[in-house]
């Protein structure tokens, strides 16, 4: 049988509009599994409203008519993930993205969050197995409650009140984020066992990196590689925390201290960074804390030579080993 002309411009019809969705959308067709290579990023944003998703059954794809409506791939298990991409959201009457009491895999990628300065572009709340990356939020941070196994790469947060923030929530990655203009603190974490490396936090309005553990938390947690610079108030400070680690930070010129140990820190180490040219101590140790490692850091140009110091020990049992420096309280500490 011979096909007519008619039947060739059936079937091309037929695929253009089976396509529409991949290129609006950014979805993947069905013949293989999502991975972070294969995700398809747009430069066009989508505009979608706020996403709300309260249990896994309401991560659901647009046209469903129920859930979420912004999956644009995957299945939500660890190795073909639910993937949230390409869209644009306001935040101006409630968070951006809310994702709560789920365990199911999903990837936020390559979206946008214009938010005002009551609500978060991103929360989630009793979540493990999801990744925020690539992605731009501005006016909102991200704010992680009883969560775990959570990464956030590679994102840049401006002008929120915090920038990221972790309340009780334990074993997560902040991984290579640029923070700029936050109001009160850069990276807050009030929980245990997290990475937070190589992240750029700075000309904020108060404090750049802060391990608070004034809640029974705030225990080994890694702070390493990061750039802090520009915040008036301190750059990196732990309060009452122990056993963490704070190694191979840039920290200067923020306009008080560089890095603080206060409120009873203990058996935590400061470790290889560069502090310089801070407004307040260079690296300070106050008089409740003890048994804390303080070495080979470069500590130059930070205080004024009379109350302020490069290095400044306020108790004696408190390890200072191999440090470049040139002013230090008392000249005992080294």
């Amino acid at each position: 049988m011979k096909l007519g002309t008619k039947f060739y411009v059936g079937i091309a019809l037929l695929v253009a509009i089976l396509l529409v969705p991949v290129a609006m959308y950014g979805l993947h067709l069905p013949s293989s599994t999502t991975s972070e290579s294969t995700i398809a990023k747009s430069s066009y944003l989508a505009p979608h409203e706020r996403i709300l998703v309260q249990d896994a059954s309401e991560f659901t794809v647009p046209g469903t008519g129920r859930g979420c409506e912004c999956v644009t791939a995957g299945s939500g298990t660890s190795s073909d993930p639910f993937v949230i991409s390409n869209w644009r959201l306001s935040a101006s009457s409630g968070d951006g993205i809310s994702i709560a009491w789920t365990t199911v895999h999903f990837i936020i990628l390559n979206v946008m969050v214009n938010a005002t300065a009551a609500h978060d572009s991103i929360v989630l709340r009793g979540v493990a197995n999801g990744t925020v990356q690539d992605s731009s939020f501005f006016g909102g941070g991200i704010s992680l409650f009883n969560s775990n196994a959570i990464l956030i790469r590679n994102n840049t947060i401006t002008g929120s009140r915090f920038g990221i923030l972790l309340e009780a929530s334990n074993g997560n990655t902040i991984s290579g984020n640029r923070l700029q203009h936050i109001e009160q603190v850069g990276i807050f974490v009030r929980a245990s066992d997290n990475l937070v490396d190589k992240n750029q936090v700075t000309d904020g309005s108060f404090g750049g990196i802060n391990i608070d553990g004034m809640s029974g938390f705030g225990e080994n947690n890694r702070i390493a590689g990061n750039v802090v610079r520009g915040n008036p108030q301190y750059g990196v400070g732990l309060w009452q925390a122990q056993n963490n680690s704070i190694e191979g930070n840039t920290v200067s010129e923020n306009g008080g201290d560089g890095i603080m140990l206060t409120a009873s820190c203990t058996k935590n180490l400061v470790e290889r960074n560069t502090v310089v040219n801070n407004g307040g101590d260079g690296i300070l140790v106050d008089e409740q804390s003890t048994n804390n490692k303080i070495t080979m850091n470069t500590v130059t140009g930070n205080g004024n030579g009379t109350t302020s110091f490069d290095l400044h020990n306020e108790n004696s049992d408190n390890l200072w080993l191999n440090n470049t420096f040139n002013t230090r309280e008392p000249d005992t500490i080294g």
